[in-house]
């Protein structure tokens, strides 16, 4: 049986924001990258000129904005990605905004819950991550009707980490355990006996 490729998607997060570097919940809320976040930006361009992409979709959040700005100065075709609403982040409601370390100490009870069930716990007017599922099998099952082979996708942690459980038909605890930092790009390589994870850091790997 044949092992070849039938399509790639290579999924890319933001560089690092301020929110991110202070610990602070940012959900659909937006912060700007910081610097070593513009770095992760600049590195994650010049690796995208040397792979063979159709199309990028991408977050139409603040953020990722600034990172497909920097990203284009290598990659051009970042310049106009199609900006799709199913990639926003993961909304956290009435903890957007937030410190961690706040939330922990002055909604104690549902942060205590979240932490128990990541994936079920909805807070307060937000979402969880099966509402993720919806918005990444119905982004997902768009883009296997174009004929894209190599997709890059430019979003966030949270909502990444579901469409790539989606994709190769993870279950929830492998899902959870999806960790990818702001200078990390996961690439999931569909073929015709499965599918292959493996991911990029600051440009270097293969790694699974």
């Amino acid at each position: 049986m044949s092992d070849k490729p039938r399509r790639t998607w290579y999924f890319v997060r933001h560089g690092q924001t301020e929110w991110n570097a202070e610990r602070r919940m940012q959900g659909q809320m937006d912060s700007r990258l910081t610097e070593a976040g513009e770095g992760h930006a600049d590195e994650n361009g010049k690796w995208l000129t040397t792979l063979p992409i159709d199309v990028v979709y991408a977050s139409p959040l603040g953020r990722v904005k600034q990172t497909c700005e920097i990203i284009s100065r290598h990659f051009p075709m970042a310049t106009n990605p199609i900006w799709d609403d199913r990639l926003k982040e993961w909304h956290a409601g009435d903890w957007s905004g937030m410190l961690y370390a706040d939330i922990q100490e002055q909604r104690t009870d549902a942060f205590t819950a979240w932490e128990a069930d990541r994936y079920n716990y909805r807070p307060s007017n937000g979402e969880n991550f099966v509402d993720l599922e919806v918005r990444a099998d119905s982004f997902i099952q768009d883009v296997r009707t174009t004929p894209a082979h190599n997709i890059c996708v430019i979003a966030h942690g949270f909502i990444n980490r579901v469409a790539i459980g989606r994709l190769a038909g993870l279950k929830v605890k492998e899902v959870l355990n999806i960790h990818q930092k702001n200078d990390t790009v996961v690439r999931v390589t569909e073929t015709d006996n499965g599918v292959d994870l493996h991911h990029f850091i600051a440009s270097k790997g293969p790694v699974e």
